[in-house]
């Protein structure tokens, strides 16, 4: 608790000092610390060790304001930016994590209202202090690793006090795994409610949201039907404590389709090579006679799936479900979902970072490379 305490007076004399001695009239961004305080969601029977403490900690956001423009209008003028998360589980055997995050914020209601109540979703990576050794902290089965992705999601509440300073307060999901790149990897997940203060470095010369901006040009919404070809893979192991990491490749071929200047639908096939997956057949047969596997069972995976790419400005939020029409091997569920970003570079090319879960269990951070013809 004093090493929270000692973080957050750093930063708030910090935030007070450039804030205050901001003058600039175009600095449209504001900086954000909050306090958080919650529990560990028990997930898993076999994290109920894990969930007996209180998490708290502390998240400075710096978040970079839409212009009044057309484009924004649409989606109510989100903000982008950065976070930087401390989190003390309270709990000697889950240690410490320092995550850095890149964020969306989207608001619900008037932009120029003195209330106001909004969305941000926040994705990125995270370091533990005290992931699972085998001799010096084998109860630690949420990670495997010190290197860890992040997902936040809030909703917060917020209250302009003065043309500078905004109120908030809300509640916080954290969510912290390896994607099975190391395991053990049962993730965390975690409840808090968060409290704190804004400064708007731009309070001398604020967007006025209240005006209509003038409509500029539209996104093409009667584009054809596009084709997109994409590679992504990484590295990641089995949920056998002490298993090896091996690399995974996928390829994925996809029809999208938009259907307006947000939203686009995606229908396609992937097909993995999962070579933790081989290994992990040759284990079984071996390690568990009794179940007759001859070891030699095909390693490799196709898939139909449907997505949604929400659109904002060449950056994309991206959510899939995928189900394996060819699934010679059984591990884990046939259904997998998956959530990511996806960043375009001009009309075709593009990049993309995600987790692919089954039912909440991440098995893989895919980063990956495509085009859309």
């Amino acid at each position: 608790m004093d090493r929270i305490k000692n973080n957050l007076f750093v930063l708030l004399l910090s935030f007070c000092f450039v804030g205050f001695a901001q003058h600039e009239k175009n600095n449209h961004f504001s900086l954000q610390l909050d306090y958080f305080y919650g529990n560990v969601i028990k997930h898993k029977d076999k994290i109920s060790h894990l969930a007996v403490s209180f998490p708290r900690g502390f998240i400075l956001n710096w978040n970079k304001k839409s212009e009044n423009t057309a484009a924004m209008r649409r989606y109510n003028y989100p903000e982008y930016g950065f976070s930087f998360i401390y989190h003390d589980f309270q709990n000697s055997i889950l240690g410490e994590a320092y995550a850095l995050n890149i964020n969306y914020t989207f608001y619900f209601g008037k932009k120029s209202k003195k209330n106001i109540f909004y969305l941000r979703l926040g994705q990125g990576i995270a370091y533990n202090t005290n992931p699972f050794d085998f001799e010096t902290n084998n109860k630690n089965i949420s990670f495997g690793s010190h290197l860890l992705a992040n997902t936040t999601i809030g909703f917060n509440y917020r209250r302009k006090i003065t043309p500078s300073i905004d109120a908030n307060a809300g509640i916080l999901l954290n969510h912290y795994s390896n994607g099975s790149i190391k395991s053990p990897n049962t993730g965390l997940n975690l409840f808090s409610f968060n409290t704190g203060l804004s400064y708007n470095f731009d309070h001398q010369s604020p967007i006025d949201y209240s005006e209509v901006p003038k409509e500029d040009e539209e996104i093409i919404e009667k584009e054809p039907i596009k084709i997109n070809l994409q590679f992504s893979g990484g590295v990641n192991s089995s949920s056998n404590i002490g298993g090896k990491q091996f690399p995974y490749y996928v390829g994925t071929i996809y029809a999208d389709k938009r259907i307006n200047s947000k939203s686009i639908l995606q229908v396609g096939s992937e097909i993995f090579f999962s070579n933790y997956l081989k290994e992990l057949i040759k284990f079984n047969a071996i390690a568990f006679p009794e179940k007759g596997e001859s070891g030699d069972a095909d390693y490799k995976r196709i898939s139909l799936l449907i997505g949604h790419e929400l659109d904002v400005n060449n950056f994309s939020i991206l959510t899939q479900v995928g189900y394996y029409v060819y699934y010679p091997y059984d591990n884990e569920t046939r259904y997998y979902e998956r959530v990511g970003v996806k960043k375009y570079f001009g009309d075709k090319w593009f990049a993309s970072a995600s987790i692919k879960a089954h039912l909440f269990l991440a098995e893989s951070i895919d980063l990956g490379i495509g085009i859309r013809l």
